[in-house]
């Protein structure tokens, strides 16, 4: 690789650098003001209506509509689908249990940015085919699995409570539908992310063996 090659990567890894931190300082910063937040609505008697929750619901009838031309004897139906609550009182300990995993996802996603900076900081200086950066990958595999986790869990929680405390005309609220299995992709992505860190590993760990043999 020629020294101008070199110059342009490491100048891209000084700017991904940058981003991450300043992404890093700014998350932290909004999750603490956030936490503040949330513990004055605990302890006091403030309104929830900024918070939003997810609803789960369905149409109960097909009912009719209006169709172009090119259609003909068409047929609408809402089987499943998500929507937003929100309400001023609601009760503290649904609160603080939708907090809890608010919060959980929050500082998973704080540790994945960290060990993506540590990452990027060893590539800056050379050392990017290491074992470490490998555990550091997998690390950021585990955590996004517990991030899905904790999301979902949320989600079920929130609808579960709210199905039976919710009615509408035409639409009947649910706990559970397809939306609360979605994820599929992205629980794929972590999973084939875990088998990328541990080949990084392997591949990192031969390179050692080879370099203390030399």
């Amino acid at each position: 690789m020629n020294s101008s090659q070199k110059i342009k990567d490491l100048k891209l890894i000084t700017f991904l650098l940058g981003i991450f931190r300043i992404g890093f300082f700014l998350l932290a910063f909004s999750l603490s003001i956030w936490a503040i937040i949330g513990i004055l609505v605990l302890v006091t008697n403030t309104f929830t209506n900024n918070m939003s929750f997810p609803v789960m619901f369905s149409l109960v009838n097909e009912g009719a509509f209006h169709v172009s031309s090119e259609l003909e004897n068409g047929m609408f139906v809402i089987k499943d689908a998500m929507g937003i609550m929100s309400s001023d009182t609601l009760p503290k300990s649904f609160i603080a249990l939708h907090g809890l995993f608010t919060l959980s996802i929050n500082i998973c996603i704080l540790f994945s940015i960290r060990q993506i900076v540590h990452i990027l900081e060893s590539a800056k200086t050379g050392n990017f085919l290491v074992v470490k950066n490998a555990i550091r990958l997998r690390w950021i595999a585990i955590l996004g699995l517990i991030i899905l986790f904790f999301d979902r869990l949320s989600t079920l929680s929130s609808a579960t409570y709210f199905s039976s405390k919710l009615e509408y005309s035409g639409l009947e609220f649910n706990a559970f539908n397809v939306f609360s299995l979605m994820e599929f992709d992205t629980l794929f992505i972590y999973l084939f992310l875990l088998v990328i860190a541990e080949a990084f590993r392997l591949g990192a760990q031969l390179k050692e063996e080879n370099d203390l043999t030399i």
